[in-house]
């Protein structure tokens, strides 16, 4: 498992996980998760969230887009 801490959100990336390569963005009681392609896209919701966090978690994977895609490829090949 990798982790990069973002604020409130945890960006996670899980080495038993599937693809399409993506990220678990996780805050206080949701988690989405967020297909790595540039621009990242929505996969799932989850928890309850506000409109705001689904920004917040999109604009912080697009920041980190190439790490988190490079991490994805170093755990799942």
């Amino acid at each position: 498992m990798a982790s990069i801490r973002v604020g409130n959100i945890r960006l996670v990336i899980y080495g038993n996980d599937h693809p399409p390569p993506h990220t678990h963005a996780i805050g206080p009681g949701w988690e989405f998760r967020i297909e790595l392609t540039d621009p990242p896209s929505l996969l799932t919701v989850g928890g309850t969230y506000k409109q705001q966090d689904i920004v917040a978690a999109l604009i912080a994977t697009n920041e980190r887009l190439v790490h988190l895609q490079n991490l994805w490829s170093e755990i799942h090949g």
